[in-house]
C-alpha cells in the first residue's frame, strides 16, 4: 500500500529525529529541529507519538542542570529498552554475538570459538541458531523478542538474496542463511559484508560525516573495501561491489586465499605478509596461515626498525596497496580514501611506496582533490555498525508495530 504524501513526509521526519537522537545522545526539541530542518510544531507533534510508543523519554531536569540560569531545556533520548537488535560475527575460527539496545550501544558479548572451515552450511546454521537462542535467552528480563539480526561476514556477501557466496572463514560457497535465521527468529535478517558495516559507522562519526562520498578500506587478515556515494553504500547488482582485496595487482602473481593469483590481498593482507616473512625472520611461532596479533605485530616492529627483509615486504605490500588505491581514485574520484583495520599497525612501512605507487599511477588531475587518511583500530567497529544497519531497518516497523 502507498502512504499518502503527507504520511510518507511525517514517517521519514520521524526516522530522522530517532538517527539524530542516536547520533548525538539526549538532545532537546528546539536543536533537533534545528539539524534536521523541521519545524517546532512537527517535533512536538513527533516526539509526542514517540514518547507515547515507548520509543522515547524525556530526561528529568536535575540530569542535566549545568548550573546556568533559567529553566533548562527538557532533553529526550531513544528509550534502549524500546528494541534489541543481535549482531553475529563470522571471521575465521571465531563467531562473536553482539546484542545492541535501541540506542545502538551494545549490552552483551558472547565469543564462541570453532573451526569453521570444517563446517557444512547446515552445521553452522544450527550452531548459528542455538547460540543466538542463548544469548537470547541471557537478556529476556530487558527484551521478549529479537526486532532484528545481522550476520556481519569477512568475505562476498549477497544482502539481496541473504547468501554468503565464499568468505575465507568457510570451507562452502554459496549458502543462504538469512531467510532461515529470519523464520526461526520471526525478524528481520540482514547478510552484509564486514566492511560495509564498519563503513557505516565510521561514516557517522563527525571528523568523516563532512565526507559524502567515502572509500573505506580494511586492512587485516584480508583487505576489504566500502564504497559510500552520496552517503549510500555502492552495493552493485547483487550487493557484492566493491571486492577491492580481489581487484588484480599482478595476473599469474602470488596465491590469494580466493584461489586465485596476483590479488591485491596475495600481497598486502596479513596472511601474505607473514607468508612472505616466514622463511626468512624469526617471527613468534603459531598458525602461519592465520597469523596472530603477536606475529603481525612483530613484524611490523621489524619494518618499521629498518629489517631490510622486513621492509622490503611492507614496500612490496604498498607498492600494491598504493597502485589499488589510484584505481579507485580514478573511478570514484572520492572525497576521502580512509584506512582502517588492524592491519593499519603496518601503515607507516607501507606509506613511502605506497605514495611512489599512487604517484606513478595517476597524472595529478585524476588524484584531485582526493585525501588519505587512517583510522586507528583501537576496538573492532563492525558489530557496532552491523547494530546500526540493523536498527535502520527495523525502524519503519517498530513506528507501525511498536514493541
Amino acid at each position: 500500500m502507498t502512504l499518502p504524501l503527507n504520511d510518507i513526509t511525517r514517517r521519514d521526519n520521524t526516522l530522522a529525529l530517532l538517527r539524530s537522537l542516536r547520533t548525538h545522545g539526549p538532545t532537546a526539541r528546539v536543536d533537533l529541529g534545528a539539524m534536521n530542518g523541521i519545524s517546532s510544531a512537527t517535533v512536538t507533534s513527533i516526539t509526542a507519538d514517540l514518547l507515547k510508543q515507548e520509543l522515547i523519554v524525556e530526561l528529568p531536569h536535575d540530569a542535566h542542570r549545568n548550573g546556568g540560569r533559567g529553566r533548562p531545556k527538557t532533553l529526550i533520548e531513544l528509550n534502549r529498552d524500546a528494541a534489541c537488535v543481535i549482531c553475529v560475527k563470522l571471521s575465521i575460527n571465531e563467531v562473536q554475538i553482539v546484542v545492541g539496545d535501541f540506542s545502538g550501544h551494545i549490552r552483551h558479548s558472547a565469543h564462541f570459538t570453532l573451526t569453521t572451515q570444517s563446517l557444512t552450511p547446515a552445521q553452522l546454521s544450527d550452531f548459528l541458531e542455538t547460540r543466538i537462542s542463548e544469548v537470547h535467552a541471557t537478556m529476556k528480563a530487558s527484551w521478549q523478542r529479537v526486532a532484528g539480526i545481522c550476520l556481519a561476514v569477512q568475505g562476498v556477501v549477497s544482502p539481496v538474496n541473504g547468501t554468503i557466496i565464499w568468505s575465507p572463514a568457510l570451507g562452502f560457497r554459496n549458502a543462504s542463511f538469512a531467510d532461515h535465521l529470519a523464520d526461526v527468529f520471526n525478524c528481520p535478517v540482514l547478510l552484509e559484508n564486514d566492511a560495509n558495516c564498519i563503513a557505516r559507522i565510521l561514516a557517522e562519526q563527525p571528523e568523516y560525516s563532512s565526507y559524502p562520498n567515502l572509500v573505506v578500506i580494511m586492512l587485516g587478515y584480508g583487505i576489504g573495501m566500502s564504497v559510500l556515494i552520496d552517503g549510500k553504500p555502492f552495493l552493485g547488482s547483487q550487493g557484492s561491489a566493491a571486492e577491492f582485496g580481489h581487484s588484480k595487482y599482478e595476473p599469474g602473481g602470488a596465491l590469494c586465499a580466493c584461489g586465485r593469483r596476483g590479488c591485491i590481498e596475495a600481497y598486502t593482507s596479513d596472511y601474505a605478509l607473514y607468508r612472505e616473512a616466514r622463511s626468512m625472520l624469526a617471527l613468534p611461532a603459531g598458525d602461519s596461515a592465520h597469523p596472530s596479533h603477536d606475529q603481525m605485530q612483530t613484524l611490523t616492529q621489524l619494518a618499521l626498525q629498518g629489517d631490510p627483509v622486513a621492509r622490503q615486504i611492507y614496500d612490496k605490500a604498498g607498492r600494491a596497496l598504493g597502485f589499488g588505491i589510484a584505481n579507485v581514485l580514478a573511478l570514484f574520484n572520492p572525497d576521502l580514501v580512509l584506512i582502517t583495520g588492524s592491519g593499519v599497525r603496518g601503515y607507516d612501512a607501507m606509506r613511502p611506496s605506497l605514495e611512489r605507487a599512487l604517484r606513478e599511477a595517476l597524472v595529478d588531475e585524476l588524484i584531485g582533490a582526493s585525501q588519505l587518511a587512517t583510522c586507528p583500530w583501537e576496538r573492532d567497529m563492525t558489530c557496532l555498525g552491523g547494530i546500526a544497519m540493523t536498527l535502520q531497518a527495523i525502524e519503519p516497523d517498530l513506528l507501525v508495530t511498536p514493541p
